[in-house]
């Protein structure tokens, strides 16, 4: 997963995580080796055959027989599949109850908590963009229309059932013509937002009709949409002018916010309440926002001399606003994480800051030592955060009380699991209902034995 490094007051705005051509230094992944063979299916079948012994792939050992007091149970750890070519994003996860949906090429499958696959839906070709959140349980996703990388076909999927309601072409709109590429999505109640180089567009949930929206006027574009409980878009202009926009259920413009010249919205880490990161056209960070309800600045957050490190996905055209993990909000707080610091004597550090949406202040900090410590969620008024694996131990799961405080382990990941979990490249964590899911966004290929597609923990 990309890490953002935020710096205040002018500072850096600088990626530093994996890139697209597969290299993991400070600013890219690996290389990609010469292909081995794969001994896993692409996806296991109605059946549930891959991942119905306890915890274990095809081949492997159960890390519940080597399960030690107070550790959280392996509910399953799926292979890799083995997919048409390496490197590959497969966008795509929603956590359900009982169960979580993953899609990888072209298929999609639910994969059940005590094992095995509730069901599996094919598509004609690869799943290329999907947004994060659902509308009572349905999805619209995108994928590969007949244009050589055009993420130009879209389909309805209910998740409960697994089944496409319907399927259609992309609107065909933008000034640079129907090119599809670099596709982002993302839906709230009837509507997804679409964004992609030179277009964007508006269409509705129930039967993927385009909605007429305000149109961006000459010289301006919509750069993306986050999701969620509403519909927010970026909106900026070749003179240097930006907004943000909320729209209605109907699609029809909510609110406009200007953003200060030269200046233009880079990532929405929230839709409600709205909370934005800003740039320039040199990538310096101009500082986290919060917007109110009816479209008024609420606050600057006070981020002073730290660098801020949310993970946020590789997103070259800036379509795929609401990509960044390791950021959580409540009604008043926004919860964002440091970046791994070295204290003297004590080592290795990580911080969570907790910031009212109000005043912009912070309210408090949470550290812990060796680990990167990510806010996942919101238990009611409590933080649930991840505090990721070291090198010599494993992951846990945490909440955080309103006031700060010591985090309270709620799930203590298992040792069996530690150099699994260690080693996804770029990965979705969600926690919920008391369980923990690890679900990879890029299939890299490098290694066939041990790459994972998802791992799933429990109580």
């Amino acid at each position: 997963m990309v890490a953002v490094l935020l710096a205040a007051g002018g500072g850096v705005y600088a990626a530093v995580g994996g890139d697209d051509d597969g290299k993991k230094p400070t600013a890219g992944s690996t290389t990609t080796t010469p292909d081995r063979p794969r001994t896993q299916d692409p996806a296991p079948g109605p059946t549930g055959d891959g991942d119905n012994t306890g915890g274990r792939g095809s081949g492997e050992s159960d890390p519940n027989d080597q399960r030690r007091a107070g550790e959280a149970k392996v509910l399953y750890q799926t292979p890799a599949p083995e997919l048409s070519k390496k490197n590959l994003e497969v966008p795509g996860f929603w956590a359900m109850k009982g169960y979580v949906v993953k899609a990888v090429e072209n298929k999609i499958v639910a994969y059940q908590d005590e094992g095995g696959s509730k069901w599996t839906l094919s598509l004609p070709k690869a799943v290329c963009a999907a947004p994060h959140s659902t509308t009572d349980g349905k999805v619209v996703v995108a994928y590969e229309g007949h244009g050589k990388n055009s993420c130009s076909q879209l389909a309805l999927i209910d998740l409960n059932k697994g089944v496409k309601l319907w399927d259609h072409h992309a609107p065909e709109t933008g000034s640079l013509g129907s090119g599809y590429t670099s596709v982002g999505m993302a839906q709230s109640g009837d509507l997804v937002g679409m964004a992609w180089f030179g277009g964007s567009a508006v269409i509705k949930v129930s039967d993927g009709k385009e909605v007429s929206s305000e149109k961006p006027s000459a010289g301006c574009s919509i750069d993306g949409y986050t999701g969620g409980k509403v519909l927010l878009r970026a909106y900026s202009c070749t003179n240097g002018t930006a907004r943000l926009q909320q729209l209605t259920p109907s699609g029809s413009i909510k609110w406009t916010y200007n953003v200060r010249k030269g200046y233009k919205v880079n990532n929405i880490f929230s839709s409600s309440p709205a909370v934005v990161a800003l740039t320039d056209q040199n990538r310096q960070s101009g500082g986290i926002l919060a917007i109110s309800d009816n479209g008024k600045e609420r606050s600057t957050l006070a981020l002073g001399k730290h660098s801020y490190q949310p993970e946020c996905g590789t997103d070259i055209f800036g379509t795929n606003m609401g990509n960044c993990e390791g950021v959580a909000v409540s009604a008043d707080t926004f919860y964002l994480p440091t970046e791994m610091t070295q204290d003297q004597g004590t080592g290795s550090t990580s911080e969570i800051h907790a910031f009212d949406l109000d005043t912009g202040k912070r309210k408090w900090a949470v550290k812990v030592a060796e680990r990167l410590l990510l806010p996942l969620n919101m238990d009611g008024k409590n933080l649930i955060a991840y505090e990721k694996p070291s090198y010599t131990a494993p992951g846990q799961i945490v909440r955080i009380a309103p006031d700060g405080g010591k985090p309270k382990t709620l799930l203590r990941l298992p040792q069996a699991t530690q150099r699994t979990e260690r080693d996804f490249y770029s990965a979705t964590h969600t926690y919920r209902n008391g369980n923990f899911y690890i679900a990879t966004n890029r299939v890299t290929g490098n290694d066939s034995t041990s790459e994972k597609l998802l791992l799933a923990f429990g109580p």
